[in-house]
């Protein structure tokens, strides 16, 4: 088919839901910002009601995770192909095939308005070209699932290659498929709620204990809406982001000479808080790093919803050094975060990161830091939510190969349920996003992926 270039138009007035979702789609695919900062600034998308925002979410949630898949479809039914340039036509029938074929939306909705975003943007040619295209896909329907890919196609082909690389090409398909649904949300219960309490709150929240105090459910809306959210007695917290706090808490009761109540530890890149919440929940003294000034705002937000009152410094955490020497070091490590991808679809639609080598740097030099100012016998957990190694095992293989002092404190499955396919040969907890089964018909399976490790700093 002929292609012209399009042409960009102002549009200040009467824009609808789609138009909003084809401006923002074109800002996060083509200029890779961010979708949840992108949609916050939009004063178009932010006038929308509730009930057209939630549609606008859905269709650029979906489209991130489907768009290759799209993609192969739409130009299957093109004459010579929708050359990549064309920027607002390829985003205009990516969000079209999107909704009709996945979110089984109204054709005759979908093509109206395709159509005249094409003519909008691009004149009566594109407008034709659109008309004609997806009237073909929709008379053609019983072709759709011959001509489309494996979900595993939607990956960026740098993070195929480098799971695939990892892991098999078995566990990316499966992570991939799980990625596909938006997750599911996860709720620790504070310890200081009674049993007879937390049986309530789950029958409230409909979900099941996935994990001791980690309830799963399935509830839509704000977080603010949710049974008991005043009262501060449960936070959100993905199911494996939990894991790290509750195996550091059991190995330092196996391993430390002192009382855990009386261990100082440091908390390094603490938020948003679900972490420093644990430790805090169980009774320990807890003192908080973050440097970032709007992410710590959020993170003591958060605990003053929770009745915690922690010590927090805002400072970079690779030149920390406090007045103590803290027993325990908890390192969330800033990283890539692909481990996320279930409730971040921004990275199904993101190149090769260009700044890794900044963010290992970083990495070590955070860990660098914490060896210096530890206290004498302590221990460090380091955490990523990344599933790639460089920035997890890697990491730690070459910390240990320049900090001679230090050892692993390895995991068994013991620890903690369900780890039994999680533990490397090294000791180390590398969790999958395709890990967890829970083996009931009302819990979705999966969490987010991570990277644990415990240091141990020997006499």
């Amino acid at each position: 088919m002929a292609q012209s270039k399009f042409k960009k138009v102002d549009i200040k007035s009467n824009k609808n839901p789609r138009l909003i979702a084809l401006e923002i789609w074109i800002l996060i695919f083509y200029n890779h910002k961010k979708l949840e900062d992108t949609i916050n600034s939009s004063f178009d998308f932010n006038k929308l009601d509730k009930r057209d925002r939630s549609f606008v979410y859905l269709i650029l949630n979906t489209s991130m995770r489907r768009h290759k898949q799209a993609q192969v479809i739409y130009n299957k039914h093109a004459k010579f192909g929708i050359k990549k340039r064309n920027r607002y036509l390829n985003g205009i029938l990516t969000i079209a095939t999107v909704q009709v074929i996945w979110l089984k939306i109204a054709p005759y909705a979908v093509l109206n308005d395709a159509v005249n975003q094409a003519r909008k943007f691009g004149g009566e040619n594109q407008s034709r070209l659109v008309n004609g295209l997806l009237r073909s896909m929709l008379e053609n329907e019983e072709q759709w699932s011959k001509l489309m890919p494996d979900e595993k196609y939607n990956l960026p082909e740098w993070l195929f290659k480098s799971w695939v690389s990892s892991y098999g090409e078995k566990n990316v398909e499966e992570i991939v498929n799980m990625a596909m649904s938006p997750p599911p949300i996860d709720i620790i219960i504070s310890n200081r709620i009674t049993q007879k309490d937390k049986q309530e709150l789950k029958l409230n929240l409909l979900g099941e204990e996935i994990f001791p105090n980690v309830i799963r459910c399935n509830l839509n809306g704000p977080i603010e809406n949710l049974p008991r959210y005043l009262d501060g007695i449960w936070w959100i917290q993905d199911a494996a982001s939990q894991i790290p706090c509750n195996l550091l808490l059991s190995q330092l009761t196996n391993y430390c000479t002192k009382e855990v109540a009386a261990l100082k530890i440091l908390d390094l890149c603490c938020a948003p808080g679900g972490k420093t919440a644990q430790l805090l929940d169980n009774n320990l003294n807890v003192t908080c790093v973050e440097r970032s000034r709007s992410r710590s705002k959020i993170f003591l937000d958060n605990m003053k919803r929770l009745n915690f009152n922690p010590e927090l410094t805002i400072v970079n955490a690779e030149d920390y050094n406090p007045k103590f020497k803290p027993d325990v070091i908890l390192i969330d490590a800033p990283c890539s975060g692909t481990g996320t991808i279930r409730k971040n679809p921004d990275i199904f639609i993101k190149p090769a990161p260009n700044n890794l080598d900044d963010l290992l740097l970083t990495q070590d030099n955070i860990l660098k830091n914490a060896a210096k100012i530890l206290n004498k016998n302590g221990f460090i957990m380091y955490v990523t939510c990344s599933l790639q190694k460089i920035e997890g095992e890697r990491r730690i293989e070459k910390f240990l190969s320049e900090q001679k002092k230090f050892s692993i404190v390895p995991f068994s499955n013991e620890d903690y349920p369900m780890l039994e396919n999680c533990i490397t040969n090294e000791g180390f907890i590398r969790i999958l996003p395709n890990n967890f089964n829970f083996n009931s018909n009302n819990v979705i399976n999966g969490s987010d992926g991570f990277f644990v490790s415990l240091l141990k700093m020997d006499k």
